[in-house]
């Protein structure tokens, strides 16, 4: 199986290149596109059996003009994907982003299920969910669009810190402060995302999907989960969350024990098992 990786360079793309060229269940045939430039156009697409479009800007406090993310966000994937239709790709798989639902973490905890309707709210969420919208109506019996909304992801070097900026937490506190625990947050391996990509692909599977890892985590579980991981011995202390639970209006407290999670019901994938590395496992991994 032919696949096209459209995002040279990029952590996640690289990481599924990988992934897929390491396949035991059929071979795969990988190649990377760059996109920054106008020369993708004079690209030939023939032969490929799916595009995988990783490319795309996130969200940059340093980047204020929305026209920029519709640019790259929403305009690119879809020239992507009319080009890729027209010269004979079968698939194409577009990863999107749980932002299109336009929730931030929260005291309470969000909560999205299958049923939960997108309604994006800034730049990066809804330049994401436009280009869902266009890539949609770009399907037929003959092109199918896998669109995957993705959660926190994280791996060993993986950028963005979300993962290592808990660690550093965890290595200057005396103790986990335990407080929230019902509050839980998605996150996804970058294994586990990989492992999900090529299911999609070898089953051709279109639609909406929202994987995550075995299950989402509160804080004060992440903390926990990372100090076991790195070696270091931290109990968990009433009394410092009782002290976060005081402070639960700041954004630092909601930044940090607020959460937003896909139910683990949403994220059933009928083709197969893609967590090939449970959460604990994960955490050490990207750690050590």
């Amino acid at each position: 199986m032919k696949v096209l990786i459209s995002g040279k360079n990029s952590y996640i793309g690289d990481k599924i290149g990988t992934w897929l060229l390491a396949s035991k269940d059929i071979p795969f045939e990988v190649d990377f596109l760059d996109v920054r430039l106008d020369s993708w156009k004079k690209f030939n697409f023939w032969g490929y059996d799916a595009v995988i479009h990783v490319a795309g800007i996130v969200h940059r406090k340093n980047i204020t003009d929305t026209a920029i993310y519709h640019k790259v966000n929403t305009v690119l994937p879809v020239e992507v994907a009319k080009m890729a239709k027209s010269q004979g790709v079968k698939q194409f798989v577009f990863l999107s982003t749980m932002a299109v639902y336009g929730m931030g973490k929260t005291m309470k905890g969000a909560i999205i299920t299958k049923e939960t309707l997108a309604n994006p709210r800034g730049p990066y969420g809804d330049s994401k969910y436009k280009a869902e919208l266009l890539l949609k109506a770009l399907e037929n019996d003959h092109f199918t669009i896998t669109i995957i909304r993705l959660p926190n992801v994280y791996g060993k070097k993986c950028k963005g810190g979300y993962i290592t900026g808990y660690a550093s937490i965890v290595r200057k506190l005396p103790a986990i402060p335990d407080a929230f625990n019902d509050v839980k947050q998605s996150v996804i391996y970058i294994d586990n995302l990989t492992e999900f990509c090529k299911l999609v692909i070898i089953n051709r599977d279109g639609g909406v999907f929202l994987p995550q890892d075995d299950k989402a985590v509160s804080a004060v579980e992440l903390m926990s989960t990372i100090a076991k991981a790195v070696g270091t011995k931290r109990c968990t202390s009433r009394l410092l969350g009782l002290g976060i639970s005081l402070l639960s209006f700041t954004s630092v407290v909601n930044k940090g024990y607020g959460g937003i999670a896909y139910t683990m019901e949403a994220s059933k994938y009928e083709g197969g098992n893609y967590v090939v590395k449970p959460f604990n496992e994960a955490i050490k991994e990207t750690l050590v």
